[in-house]
């Protein structure tokens, strides 16, 4: 998906860090202050002025960890603020959208509760479901179209969403981490085979295998 997202905005990444002379960190500063704008507009009413300033924080957002990618300037410390960048914007246009009255106040603490959920098991199980800030543009083509509660209905799959990548990452991090305890013990065991040392007893039969034996 970065490789995807970086081809096809090579041509701002470039002039971003070329042309300009900014790094991805401030590159994320920018985009976080339009994503705050975004929500500040949404919030007044004017929703679709709201949606392209959303739309252009999030070209931001690519456009950041491209110049990082392609000119190397990947680092621990912008990563990490580019997550705290994201969810602070993520949180302000869900609560902006329920100040406009376009989705309740629950569910927008319900969407947000399962984004930082999904977010948590994100760097062990490396699992990220993307539906985050994007579904909310199908929202407001379903509302401006259809008339219908799109931005309620976005906020529901936003939720549904990232629950479900939780309970996933948390089986992937889990499996992770269980390999990776078994492939150490592996490790220690061929060591001590090599240093002449006697295997460990085996742990002894469990309640269950002794009742089935």
């Amino acid at each position: 998906m970065s490789k995807a997202s970086d081809s096809i905005l090579r041509i701002p990444i470039v002039a971003a860090h070329e042309k300009l002379g900014l790094s991805p960190n401030e590159i994320s500063a920018y985009g976080f202050l339009i994503g705050l704008a975004a929500a500040g507009l949404t919030a007044a009413g004017y929703v679709t002025l709201g949606m392209i300033a959303l739309a252009f924080s999030q070209i931001a957002d690519g456009v950041d960890g491209g110049v990082a990618r392609r000119y190397n300037l990947e680092s621990k410390k912008g990563h990490r603020l580019e997550v705290v960048y994201d969810r602070v914007n993520e949180l302000a246009i869900l609560l902006a959208l329920a100040f406009a009255g376009y989705a309740t106040l629950l569910l927008a603490a319900l969407a947000f509760i399962a984004i930082l959920l999904s977010t948590a098991v994100q760097p062990y199980s490396h699992f990220d479901p993307g539906f985050k800030r994007f579904i909310i543009y199908f929202g407001y083509a379903a509302t401006m179209l259809f008339h219908v509660a799109g931005f309620q209905i976005a906020l529901g799959v936003i939720f549904l969403a990232n629950l479900t990548a939780f309970a996933a990452g948390t089986v992937i991090a889990d499996y992770r981490l269980q390999a990776e305890i078994d492939r150490q013990a592996m490790i220690r065991r061929e060591n001590e085979h090599a240093m002449g040392l006697p295997p460990p007893p085996e742990d002894p039969p469990s309640f269950l295998s002794k009742l089935f034996s």
